[in-house]
């Protein structure tokens, strides 16, 4: 039996509330480092399915990318800010670890177009996202997320970003 409900999860199905997000990672061969912020805010949609539940989250992130690459390059570090709609699916219940699996898009703005190396040639970035974690059963999560950021070929060269993060999660 399914059941869709909007903006009113079952306590068991995660956070009803906000998270704060943090996650560090790299990319880029290891010559990139990604630290950041962000903040889920509550579930816009929700449904369930037997012993799984889904919610639809829109998350706003602030991060600072660094170049540590081997060459001096300019510039080495930039800021981006972003807009993020996740969908998160949870295993329901009361296990003390219960699994997740979420894909998100969304839209960016760096404060450079260029990083070390790479050359994103617009400020203007689009990104995916795609994460596996746990959720606990006190509250929060711990996982990770793999996060691509290009502009599409909207002008080139487009180098674009790959990530590989760990986040943590506090839901309040």
């Amino acid at each position: 039996e399914s059941s869709v409900r909007r903006g009113c999860p079952d306590g068991a199905t995660g956070a009803a509330g906000a998270e704060i997000v943090l996650r560090h990672g790299e990319g880029g061969g290891g010559h990139y480092e990604r630290s950041g912020i962000g903040l889920r805010l509550g579930p816009l949609w929700s449904t369930e399915w037997g012993r799984w539940s889904a919610q639809l989250r829109p998350e706003l992130e602030l991060s600072h990318f660094r170049y540590t690459g081997p060459a001096p390059a300019a510039p080495d570090g930039l800021t981006q800010g972003g807009a993020i709609a996740h969908v998160r699916a949870v295993r329901r219940g009361s296990d003390r670890l219960r699994p997740y699996a979420e894909a998100g898009l969304g839209l960016s703005l760096f404060s450079n177009d260029r990083l070390g190396e790479k050359a994103f040639s617009t400020h203007f970035q689009f990104s995916q996202h795609l994460g596996l974690g746990v959720r606990f059963a006190k509250g929060g999560f711990a996982g990770y997320q793999y996060s691509h950021y290009s502009n599409g070929d909207i002008d080139l060269p487009n180098s674009g970003i790959d990530l590989h993060q760990l986040v943590v999660g506090v839901d309040f």
